[in-house]
């Protein structure tokens, strides 16, 4: 199963829109990974919401896109 999470930066006050298989383990990337990428420059992030996205990454992706727009 896939799922959309939106994550939410309370420091800043920003948003973020994704979409995995592990969504708890996927924050926790978002919150400690060594990398320079967007989310990084806006930590701490907070789970704000999960839904189930469906069985393929490509049915998840589009949710993904339609909550962005």
């Amino acid at each position: 199963m896939f799922y959309v999470y939106i994550i939410h930066s309370e420091k800043f006050d920003r948003f973020y829109v994704g979409s995995t298989q592990d969504p708890l383990r996927r924050l926790e990337k978002h919150n400690s990974s060594p990398f320079n990428t967007f989310t990084s420059k806006y930590r701490p992030w907070v789970l704000k919401a999960v839904f189930e996205a469906g069985t393929t990454r490509g049915e998840a992706e589009q949710i993904e896109k339609f909550i962005k727009k």
